[in-house]
């Protein structure tokens, strides 16, 4: 079965991780100080907070973007996977710009669903059928926005890919 990776941009999480283990420490020290808690109860703060941190923060650092046999796999760490069947890509493009905005989201009255990690050079694909996207609340998309490190190689392997699955 043919599996290939796709890895996408992991600046914008590694800062968010940082950022986000720093807040969690000043947080817990300040309720600590000021509210007088027990141990007990900073350590389940402390369990919560490193629970949080390990897949909001640090699971996006750890996943890519796979291609296993004839479906492909998006995923941005822990809390967001999608499986599209490569048979239900109508048509995949470059896209130079997309939104300012990045991470997984979509606009409630528009069938796009966005998993980036970057604003430029994005990977669009448009889907013959809408599929829905449980990871992203239900999501029904028929546009899905997406990065990866090396689109062209992503383009290629996609396109040959289809073909190979295409009836003659």
């Amino acid at each position: 079965m043919l599996v290939k990776s796709f890895a996408y941009s992991r600046k914008s999480f590694s800062l968010d991780f940082i950022i986000f283990a720093i807040a969690a420490v000043i947080v817990l020290a300040l309720l600590a100080i000021t509210a007088k808690l027990d141990l007990l109860s900073i350590a389940i703060g402390a369990a919560v907070v490193a629970v949080a941190l390990l897949v909001l923060g640090a699971s996006p650092l750890f996943t890519k973007h796979e291609i296993i046999g004839d479906k492909l796999m998006l995923r941005q760490g822990w809390y967001f996977k999608a499986e599209i069947p490569i048979k239900n890509i109508k048509k995949i493009e470059m896209v130079e710009r997309g939104p300012l905005r990045t991470g997984v989201f979509f606009r409630f009255f528009q069938s796009t669903l966005f998993v980036t990690s970057k604003r430029y050079d994005l990977i669009m694909l448009e889907l013959k059928e809408k599929q829905r996207f449980g990871w992203a609340l239900g999501k029904k998309a028929n546009k899905i926005m997406f990065d990866v490190l090396e689109p062209d190689r992503f383009l290629r392997t996609v396109e040959e890919l289809r073909k190979s699955l295409s009836p003659i």
